[in-house]
């Protein structure tokens, strides 16, 4: 008789894991569901066979497995179900590990990277625990993966064998791990080889991040690509290693680069409640001459901000980080009582980070030409030669979303009137910041402190001269609108006049907590100054946030309440971009 099954419905007594029910129930799903009585029979028996299966790949080689009369309801869909006894899980009595290395000398051993070792101790330590399918199949693969993005390019894997002995008295069964490979000599990298290209040559050369005859990476073939495109030269830029070309254990690295057009562009816009809209135009000529010299200008604009820079970059030692920058710049800006229009003149030579938690170091000489009016004080035009130099550090794990970071950064700078300065004038200014989540918990800690000794503050420069508020400095109140002040009548009223401080302090702490999963709301406090003393007249600012992970970013809404001992007031702060 013909049966109209439809689904089936399967019912598990006996097991407690969800895992184990789950596997079981995937397992027999995937057979044929029987089209008449005839078949029913089978089907219990190839579904007994599945269940034992997907038992198995959780250890239990033992368990006993009943299956009850199917049962079908009117609607032609039907349940099965099987009541299981697991038993005893199959434990790993005995693990065998055969390997060229292990009949080496120990050179061979101490060149192996560590995650081959970590692979070959995990196998070791399943000797005397529960058989997990999972982990055994999972370091079978790994021992193989590592093998070649190592450079073990005459690797064999000549025996893997899990040997299961089933006790039929009820007691664990008993499995045996038996291994059999020869990871043969470990290569090393050979010449860098341009397949088309060869504009750049250098520069290509200067970047990569490994040298010939080290012991043969792959993740360093991968992060140099990485590297060529983040120098600004190349549209396109592949980095492959050819094994089937090696010589003698080195591994030629052939390199296709694809060198940008004489000419880039590019336009951005963007909006924070400090400069509200802005804009930027950059443009810029990467290759100048065949040593990589690149010539750039950009054009930014905001309300509170105007400026226009031109810059001339000769790449070093490391393109990336180390260089020698000439700059031409015009700046105006009008904001909070500042007025001010600055012609500036720098030379800057950069020394890159050669590992990751190294400080770049940034000296520089800069003349700059000021003129401004503060406040209600005249009109004043100061120049200063400032020579000086920047440590700064920047640590995260990712580039649009940062869940672990930190960066540090002190900027020392002076000027003389024995050097064709209009005063003496020394800067020191010091900035840090810290994010660590753990997780769904996110914490984010930053603090600046800042101080400036001079002949005559009243002709240091507005955009010398310390401010705080705005996004990231005191929220609560708007940008650079914290800091010294005096009182002056106009019209018979008493108004607040802004003359910047001689030092800087300014602190902030946050913490957010993950409701959804692109979701995070958060609570703060910031506090700080900027007056004639460290840490003086502190304002405050406290309140809560929104944060939305969203494609192009941290999305950041907060509303702040600011207080100072003139204001208080509210304010809402809205960041776009990365949280460090």
């Amino acid at each position: 008789m013909p049966l109209k099954s439809r689904a089936i419905d399967v019912a598990i007594n006996g097991v407690d894991s969800s895992d184990i029910r789950e596997n079981i129930t995937l397992f027999i799903k995937q057979l044929d569901l029987p089209v008449s009585e005839f078949d029913v029979d089978d089907f219990e028996n190839k579904a007994t066979n599945k269940a034992q299966k997907a038992i198995q790949a959780f250890g239990y080689y033992n368990a006993d497995i009943d299956v009850m009369p199917v049962q079908y309801a009117k609607n032609g869909d039907f349940t099965l179900t099987l009541n299981i006894t697991l038993k005893q899980i199959t434990v790993v009595n005995r693990v065998i590990l055969q390997a060229d290395f292990m009949r080496s000398s120990n050179e061979q051993t101490q060149n192996m990277p560590q995650k081959l070792l970590s692979v070959i101790e995990q196998v070791r330590a399943m000797q005397g625990k529960p058989l997990n399918h999972d982990l055994y199949e999972s370091l079978k693969g790994q021992l193989s993966t590592f093998a070649l993005l190592y450079g073990y390019f005459d690797f064999k894997f000549l025996l893997h064998k899990l040997i299961i002995l089933p006790n039929a008295n009820g007691s664990a069964s008993e499995a045996t791990v038996h291994w059999l490979f020869n990871l043969g000599e470990r290569y090393r990298f050979g010449d860098v080889e341009f397949l088309q290209e060869t504009r750049g040559e250098t520069i290509a050369k200067n970047v990569k991040p490994f040298t010939k005859g080290a012991f043969f990476d792959q993740s360093k073939i991968g992060q140099y690509s990485i590297d060529l495109a983040s120098t600004g030269y190349f549209d396109n830029a592949i980095a492959r290693a050819n094994a089937s070309r090696s010589v003698d254990k080195m591994v030629p690295i052939e390199l296709i680069l694809q060198p940008k057009p004489k000419d880039s562009y590019q336009l951005g816009l963007g909006f924070s409640t400090d400069t509200k809209a802005r804009i930027s135009f950059d443009w810029r000529r990467p290759w100048v001459n065949l040593e990589g010299h690149s010539l750039g200008a950009n054009v930014y604009l905001s309300n509170p901000r105007k400026a226009l820079s031109l810059e001339y970059r000769v790449p070093k030692a490391n393109p990336l980080n180390d260089f020698l920058n000439y700059r031409i710049s015009l700046k105006r800006t009008d904001e909070n009582q500042t007025q001010s229009d600055n012609v500036s003149f720098e030379v800057l030579r950069q020394w890159g980070a050669e590992q990751d938690n190294d400080w770049d170091k940034i000296g520089f000489v800069k003349v700059e030409q000021e003129s401004f009016i503060q406040g209600l004080q005249d009109k004043r035009t100061t120049r200063l030669v400032m020579p000086g130099f920047t440590y700064n550090r920047t640590r995260k794990d990712g580039d649009i979303f940062v869940n672990w970071g930190d960066r540090q950064q002190i900027t020392v700078q002076g000027a003389s009137e024995s050097v064709l300065s209009d005063i003496d004038f020394l800067k020191v200014m010091a900035k840090t910041k810290w994010i660590r989540q753990f997780d769904k918990h996110r914490f984010t800690l930053r603090a600046d402190a800042g101080a400036i000794a001079t002949s005559d503050f009243t002709r240091v420069p507005s955009t010398q001269r310390f401010f705080a508020g705005g996004d990231q400095s005191i929220r609560g109140f708007g940008y650079n609108e914290v800091s010294e002040f005096e009182m002056v009548e106009i019209d018979g009223k008493l108004e607040k006049e802004l003359v910047g401080g001689k030092y800087l302090a300014v602190a902030s702490a946050e913490y957010a907590y993950r409701v959804a999963e692109k979701w995070r709301a958060a609570v703060f406090i910031d506090a700080g100054s900027a007056n004639s003393k460290f840490a003086s007249d502190i304002s405050t600012g406290v309140g809560v946030g929104a944060q939305w992970l969203s494609p192009i970013g941290d999305v950041q809404v907060y509303v702040a309440r600011g207080e100072s001992s003139f204001e208080r007031s509210w304010r809402l702060h809205v960041i776009i971009g990365p949280g460090l």
